[in-house]
């Protein structure tokens, strides 16, 4: 099987093409650019250099959240698009699971930390077990001190949250405080493929059935 993933979440753009037999091709952006000037170039990149056509692949991947409103809402909508066209299967992916992902079978606890800027971040906690990665703190959107008051022992911190409270987590953790490499911080679109290949033929939606994960209101609904 082969499948094109794509993540917009953040600041970055990534998009990548991975089969069974390994990644293809993979085209991530990091700039301040819009997502929609710059995310259907890129599928088109990646699929060019993967070789493949989109009515060969089987199906797709996307972040379904949480992260930028804006962000979900353009990442989402093409690949839902490109769903619709193939009438191929989707499976969306929470951010902060490829973050933990990308850090690997750490020792002890994982805090994906998305910044949600007005001081909070989206964050949710994992941990290996058997090899295999578990959702021990669901996903929320916190303060710090609430952040914190979750953390129990030594702790590996990702993502730009991660970045953006290194120096009041240090802090306040000490030697607790562990940080991913600043490769991992970034939201790649083959580690959202690789979670959502053994996943496609199970947990494959229609485009319709996918919906974006926001954790809070937007700026605008909050201002009504």
């Amino acid at each position: 099987m082969t499948i094109l993933a794509v993540d917009t979440t953040t600041r970055s753009c990534s998009a990548a093409v991975l089969s069974e037999s390994g990644l293809l091709a993979e085209i991530t952006l990091d700039n301040d650019q819009t997502h929609a000037r710059h995310l259907m170039k890129i599928v088109d990149q990646v699929l060019e250099l993967a070789g493949i056509s989109l009515n060969k692949l089987d199906g797709f991947a996307v972040t379904r959240g949480p992260g930028s409103f804006t962000g979900l809402r353009i990442g989402l909508s093409s690949i839902k698009g490109l769903g619709r066209a193939t009438g191929k299967p989707i499976v969306p992916v929470s951010s902060l699971k490829v973050l933990a992902t990308q850090v690997g079978a750490a020792p002890m606890a994982i805090f994906s930390l998305l910044d949600a800027y007005r001081k909070e971040v989206y964050l949710a906690g994992y941990r290996y077990e058997k090899d295999r990665l578990k959702r021990m703190i669901p996903e929320m959107v916190a303060g710090p001190e609430k952040l914190l008051a979750m953390v129990e022992g030594p702790a590996v911190f990702v993502g730009n949250g991660a970045v953006s409270y290194r120096r009041m987590l240090t802090e306040n953790l000490g030697d607790s405080a562990h940080f991913a490499q600043d490769l991992h911080n970034t939201i790649h679109a083959a580690t959202v493929a690789r979670i959502a290949l053994s996943q496609l033929e199970s947990e494959g939606c229609d485009a319709a059935e996918i919906k974006p994960v926001y954790l809070r209101k937007s700026d605008a609904e909050i201002n009504l």
